[in-house]
């Protein structure tokens, strides 16, 4: 599902309108009454497994202290499954009929049971946007772990590729020392550090002669950027 499409449930599910639902005083007290009555029901489940132990009419060998505590924790865990499945099975059907009963009564429906009804709708939006999302950050995921991977799988080629440009770059080197080192090269090398020497004096002196004729020609080379270059320009170029 596109994007712009959970952005809309995302702005129908924030329109909170429905949310003022009437709770009485009388609702809030049952709501105690239930809380209590669940107290009442769990101190009953202890007293009744208290009474239910066996008193021990003399002294028990380790072996049978070990089997008598795995029975009584067998025993307390299937009571508590117990009493946590009825407790489910009561709390389910006092939220489960009222919302059934918002979902289809329709006219006949009570003042609370239709003020259910917008926040039914609301959650029902909320949970289609949850699925939305749930499977575009499961996409996103999978791209990420790919590229990841493909990342990975590039910085083993790059370093390959590094390696073997050091190794390259070390015989160019190796060839240039070997050039250096050969007195052929190196009296042809000597002998063209002198022509470029003498090339760039000769230069320098034809550029200094230029300039000192544009400069004293009478011409305006302030206004002109070439002239002017060639005046101004500043050689620092060592020899």
């Amino acid at each position: 599902m596109s994007s712009s499409t959970d952005i809309a449930f995302a702005d129908l599910a924030s329109h909170r309108s429905g949310d003022a639902i009437p709770f009485y005083e009388t609702e809030g007290q049952i709501l105690e009454l239930w809380d209590q009555l669940n107290e009442l029901r769990l101190e009953q489940a202890l007293l009744e497994a208290e009474t239910t132990v066996p008193l021990m009419q003399q002294p028990l060998t380790d072996e049978e202290m070990d089997s008598q505590v795995t029975i009584a924790e067998k025993e307390c865990l299937e009571a508590r499954a117990t009493y946590l499945l009825k407790q489910s099975v009561v709390e389910d059907v006092l939220i489960v009929d009222p919302v059934l009963k918002a979902v289809h009564s329709g006219l006949n429906a009570t003042p609370t049971e239709r003020a259910l009804h917008p926040l039914i709708d609301r959650r029902d939006t909320l949970e289609i946007a949850h699925t939305n999302l749930s499977s575009t950050l499961q996409t996103l995921l999978k791209e990420a772990a790919m590229l990841s991977a493909d990342n990975i799988r590039a910085m083993e080629k790059n370093r390959a590729l590094t390696a073997t440009l050091l190794v390259l770059a070390e015989k160019v080197q190796a060839q240039r020392d070997e050039i250096i080192m050969d007195p052929r090269f190196s009296a042809q090398l000597d002998g063209l550090r002198i022509d470029a020497a003498t090339a760039r004096q000769r230069w320098r002196i034809m550029k200094s002669v230029v300039a000192a004729v544009i400069a004293g020609s009478g011409v305006d080379w302030a206004r002109d950027d070439t002239l002017r270059d060639l005046v101004l320009d500043d050689e620092n170029e060592a020899d």
